[in-house]
């Protein structure tokens, strides 16, 4: 479960008994351990971190379950709500989360132009693609509480956070008070506010069957994009599929996380950071004069990773267009694990 405020939301459901022990955990640690504190604080008495999550239990020996069909979430209950919503409010008055009602909502997106504003969708990324206030970017709670920096650049900016009531929203700002933001809002009654006052919401098409971010919302593109996206070729999965095919293929990279490179990449790609692409490229692609494709998760981050290789010198360059969520729509064979990487992690025994 996506931790903050779907937590909060749904929890009195789930564990109806504030006496049952609860595990939580997520890939690593940091989200669980701010899940633990946040049951704590709902009144939960014996819950535990699970330490390392599932990255621990793999490295442990343990059999990891793939797939799920536990993934969609019942509408929480009255009762439930009832319960959420008494203990949002009173970490709203305890950590000093301010509200916005609608009106003020829009003074302050008023400002962004020349202030530094936050607008934070906190909601499940079907129910951001549904509808959203406009000007909100999506992140779900716990993403928006571990990745405070990708999300605020200016800490004493306005940070507001909508959800569709004042639950999550207020869950999640309640985090980035303790973490010591000063101006941090949730706006009242959230897209259901919005829109009960007569306004519209935006809604975003394109996402995928399982709610991944990369692949189904437009984020803003980095200034200089188009003109990267200008210097490299840009292949269509097929397109790329005869290249690869052909007597003699170009050299295929990979440049986002190496999570995702093992999640899935084409047969034979080498993984080359982005970050360390200036550095590292040569051992894999020696001669600058060697064709070379750069692949990623949703292709974004290949046309500035290209864009980057042309460069440096590289002569023949092309990004495959959206990524590797094209190659699988297009039913073409990947590969997934880290062979590639040119240092593998190594497990320590």
């Amino acid at each position: 479960m996506p931790l903050a405020g779907e937590l909060a939301l749904r929890v009195a459901d789930l564990v109806p008994d504030p006496e049952a022990e609860v595990v939580v955990h997520c890939a690593g640690r940091t989200r669980s351990i701010i899940g633990a504190r946040l049951l704590q604080r709902m009144g939960f008495r014996n819950v535990y971190d699970l330490r390392n999550g599932t990255m621990g239990w793999g490295m442990a020996g343990l059999e990891l379950e793939q797939g799920s069909q536990r993934l969609e979430l019942p509408a929480p209950s009255l009762a439930g709500q009832a319960t959420a919503t008494a203990f949002a409010n009173r970490v709203a008055a305890g950590d000093g989360v301010r509200m916005l009602t609608i009106p003020a909502l829009q003074a302050m997106v008023a400002r962004a132009h020349h202030e530094n504003v936050y607008l934070i969708d906190v909601r499940t990324i079907a129910e951001y693609a549904q509808g959203h206030i406009p000007g909100f970017q999506w992140s779900p709670g716990g993403q928006a509480v571990q990745r405070t920096d990708d999300l605020v650049g200016v800490r004493n900016g306005q940070v507001i956070f909508a959800c569709d009531g004042m639950v999550r929203a207020t869950v999640t700002a309640s985090w980035y008070r303790q973490m010591g933001f000063p101006h941090v809002y949730a706006v009242a009654g959230g897209t259901t506010a919005w829109a009960a006052a007569g306004l519209s919401l935006v809604q975003q098409r394109g996402t995928n069957e399982t709610g991944g971010y990369d692949e189904g919302l437009q984020e803003d593109l980095p200034f200089g994009y188009a003109h990267a996206q200008a210097q490299v070729d840009n292949l269509s999965a097929t397109a790329l599929q005869t290249r690869v095919q052909a007597p003699q293929p170009p050299v295929v990279i990979f440049v986002d996380t190496s999570r995702d490179f093992s999640q899935g990449h084409i047969p034979g790609a080498h993984w080359v950071s982005r970050g360390w692409l200036e550095w590292r490229i040569a051992e894999v692609v020696a001669s600058q004069s060697t064709p070379v494709v750069v692949t990623c998760a949703t292709g974004r981050q290949s046309v500035l990773a290209g864009a980057t290789l042309r460069e440096l010198g590289y002569q023949h360059v092309a990004v495959l267009s959206d990524g590797m969520q094209a190659w699988r729509q297009a039913g073409l064979p990947s590969e997934k694990g880290l062979r590639g990487v040119m240092s593998p992690p190594q497990m320590s025994s």
